[in-house]
């Protein structure tokens, strides 16, 4: 299904009190009234509502503090909800159904989304790319495409300079622009653009490992070749075998010593290598505990996990088979088996609820986002998990290997009575436990080599798989070539189509021959001209007519991604005779007219063409200074 989207309504208030509320219609829009009666305060107010990132309001926007819109989307009806602020990057609220049910529900039928993309869940732009039908994207290696992105396109504004294509903003990138292009003409297409989202994820993996590895290296830089595991593992095997020896010429020592007065040193070294012992057994104990808890848990993680995957599979086949066989009508109730009352056609015929249009396809992605969004937090934290595990199971080995020692150094405590030679056994006591120091040493270097294996080994596979996934996504867009020219063709074809109808006494194109455009570069040109018209009116005209040969082309060729829908605010900015205005109006209505496919525009103008003043086509009543847009 192609991308699609279409305003309902709009309702902002303040407070209780109701500032706007009007309803949209498929088809042309328009919002008509003199200048300065709040017409591009509308317009503001759809692209904050529907994700735009606005900060400076218009001074008439003042008095409002919360705007609701109502969509409908391939997906079902949503209503969404966000406050007014001078704040950037605000979150939005997603209702799924209608603004009446909206409205009544309480917040906790709502679900708050964050602007950004959080570590787990969704923001509020990938649920809206989901219901409109567009792919997630990334341009090339910055930040995500948003709505708000998207919609620097879709709203031709005022305050953007006449020759740019996209809605000017600070920290701009070509390869945002061109990623934005690529998605709505439909050049990336699903296979492209989920191997780059993966290349952008693998390539962050990528950077992390480098830099893990980077300081495990930069740790173990002062031991040379000797943190290699075999030198390591060699020299265990020596240091213990020496310090075998050491503790059977402690014991002949003992045993052949004459009985000594010495009982206070003996007690104090017992009770020093109890201490030592008890002390390295909590250690092993605590670990092998919290192991255990972490093998419970990420047994119960899978097993939820697998029942989540299977789920989402269910409701999958589930949705696919209600899809196709449509309502169904009840005899008998599934639960009593008692009759069932014939119910009106717009009605469940099982609870008598009434069916809005989309309603059950926006119930259908709020249980399908819910699942999607458990699995993915579960799958996060279960990596987590055993990331935890594996540092505890290293942790574990020190520990055992301090036991050892321990354990070791009570059972030659309690080999006698005595002191024996009491120089001869302090020197080899103090020689072991300087091998026992060594060994300690050995065993946390032995953990930092087996780290930096590890680290290397990830290392590799991360860049083996940057290395093949841009490689694929090379392969895909050389294999896009033909695609991206048929698009861009349509769209110059059909740009050019519009101003070939500009009105001839107003035009200062000339002989229009063609028209080229650059994404990336935000540019358009006349004739390999960019940017050409002989007046400020002129170029307007020219970046209206390319925004409406976008739409145009999208309502011609399916595999657009563009959502059938624009919104202009500038059609007579820049000292625009009426005449010219009513024709681009007439243009744009018979556009409209002549689709064969769902669509919307939506227009603001202070100068209606008289036969186009009427209900199936304009919005809400006459705005005048006196009487603004908002009440």
């Amino acid at each position: 299904m192609s991308a699609f989207l279409r305003i309902e309504r709009m309702l902002i208030t303040r407070g209780a009190n109701v500032l706007y509320d009007e309803p949209f219609h498929a088809g042309v829009n328009i919002i008509h009234g003199s200048n300065g009666s709040g017409k591009s305060t509308l317009a503001d107010f759809i692209y904050f509502s529907l994700g735009g990132d606005l900060r400076e309001w218009k001074e008439s926007a003042s008095r409002a503090e919360r705007v609701y819109l109502q969509i409908l989307t391939p997906a079902g009806t949503l209503t969404l909800r966000r406050d007014v602020s001078t704040d950037g990057l605000r979150p939005m609220s997603i209702y799924f159904g209608d603004m009446d049910n909206a409205l009544s529900s309480p917040n906790d039928g709502w679900q708050l989304l964050g602007y950004k993309r959080p570590e787990h869940g969704y923001s509020f732009s990938q649920v809206l790319f989901r219901a409109i039908g567009l792919p997630e994207s990334v341009s090339d290696g910055a930040s995500n495409i948003t709505m708000h992105q998207l919609l620097r396109i879709l709203y031709v504004d005022q305050l953007t300079p006449v020759q740019r294509i996209f809605r000017v903003e600070n920290f701009d990138t070509w390869q945002t622009r061109q990623a934005i292009g690529d998605l709505l003409t439909g050049v990336g297409g699903y296979d492209l653009y989920e191997k780059q989202i993966a290349l952008r994820e693998t390539e962050k993996q990528y950077e992390a490992a480098a830099t893990a590895y980077r300081s495990l290296v930069a740790v173990a830089s002062g031991y040379g070749e000797n943190i290699l595991i075999e030198h390591i593992q060699a020299s265990v095997g020596k240091l213990e075998t020496e310090r075998s020896e050491l503790l059977k010429s402690i014991r002949d020592l003992v045993d052949s010593s004459e009985p000594s007065v010495d009982q206070d040193g003996l007690k104090r070294m017992r009770a020093s290598a109890f201490s030592d012992y008890a002390k390295a057994r909590r250690q092993v104990v605590r670990l092998v505990n919290e192991i255990e808890v972490l093998d419970f848990e990420i047994d119960d993680a899978e097993d939820f996990i697998r029942h989540l995957k299977q789920s989402l599979s269910d409701f999958e086949d589930s949705s696919v088979t209600f899809f196709a066989l449509g309502h169904l009508a009840f005899e008998y109730c599934p639960s009593c088996f008692a009759s069932v009352e014939p119910k009106h056609a717009d009605h469940c015929q099982l609870c008598n609820a009434r069916r809005l249009e989309g309603g059950d396809d926006s119930r259908t992605l709020a249980v399908r986002l819910d699942l999607q969004m458990q699995l993915k937090e579960s799958e996060a934290l279960q990596a987590d998990r055993h990331a935890e595990r594996t540092q505890k199971s290293g942790q574990l080995r020190v520990a055992r290997q301090a036991l050892r020692r321990a354990t070791s150094t009570i059972e030659l405590a309690d080999t006698g009575t005595v002191t024996g030679r009491e120089s001869a056994i302090a020197e080899l006591s103090r020689k072991a436990g300087f091998i026992d120091s060594e060994l300690e040493g050995h065993q946390k270097r032995l953990e930092l080599a087996k780290q930096i294996k590890a680290g290397s080994q990830a290392k590799e596979d991360l860049n083996s798989r940057v290395t093949r996934l841009k490689a694929e996504i090379e392969a895909i867009s050389r294999a896009q070539g033909n695609r991206k020219r048929e698009a861009l063709t349509l769209i110059s074809n059909r740009t050019k189509a519009l101003l070939d109808k500009d009105l001839q006494e107003h035009s200062d194109f000339g002989e229009v021959e063609n028209v080229s455009f650059e994404f990336s570069g935000d540019w358009i040109a006349i004739n390999g001209e960019k940017n050409r018209a002989g007046s400020a009116s002129g170029m307007v005209i020219l970046k209206n007519s390319f925004a409406a040969g976008m739409l145009d082309a999208a309502l011609v060729d399916q595999r657009f991604n563009l959502p059938r829908w624009i919104l202009f605010d500038n059609i007579e900015d820049k000292g625009m005779v009426e005449e010219r205005s009513w024709n681009f109006q007439r243009l744009l209505v018979a556009m409209s007219e002549s689709a064969t496919v769902p669509h919307q525009i939506i227009l603001t103008t202070s100068k209606i063409a008289p036969e186009l003043d009427r209900s199936a086509l304009v919005v809400g009543r006459r705005y005048e200074r006196a009487a603004r847009s908002l009440n």
